[in-house]
């Protein structure tokens, strides 16, 4: 992978992550080792589970699920509002609570698959532009224009799951 993907964002495969549970204060220093830019905080994980976005721990502790979910999250926290966070992953969070975990592993092994290719497809890009304008101005603005462009067509479709 290209280094300047790899400070980016990483997704831990699901083999990584621990399957018994741990307490509050580990997950927090799983998720700090883990996404050290912006990592998530209690405050954070409590309000994802007061909104249903997150399913309640067990006894206190997080479970491989719990972990997974919070991965996710980390991801979508970055562009998506806490309302469309809830459009996708409250569906799977209620599907958890009843012990139906299909979903969850689904959609992460199938998101951990294209991981790496979309973002060196966005690194690709990122360089056409660097190669079309070496002015840094017009490059933000480029930027800027396949950010809005994305952010609709995300938007689009967490509409068509609202």
């Amino acid at each position: 992978m290209n280094m300047s993907l790899a400070p980016f964002m990483t997704l831990p495969k699901i083999s990584e992550l621990p399957d018994f549970g741990l307490y509050m204060d580990q997950v927090m220093t799983l998720m700090e080792k883990t996404y050290p830019k912006k990592p998530l905080t209690k405050t954070m994980i409590n309000n994802y589970t007061k909104d249903r976005i997150l399913f309640p721990s067990e006894k206190k502790k997080y479970t491989r699920e719990h972990l997974m979910l919070l991965s996710l999250i980390q991801v979508l926290k970055r562009t998506l509002s806490l309302p469309e966070i809830k459009v996708l992953l409250s569906p799977i969070s209620a599907d958890l609570s009843k012990g139906e975990k299909a979903s969850l592993y689904t959609l992460y092994e199938t998101f951990y698959t294209l991981f790496h290719g979309a973002l060196l497809l966005a690194e690709e890009t990122k360089g056409s532009l660097e190669a079309q304008s070496p002015q840094k101005e017009v490059r933000i603005l480029l930027h800027a224009l396949l950010s809005s462009y994305f952010a609709e067509e995300t938007e689009k479709l967490i509409n068509t799951l609202a």
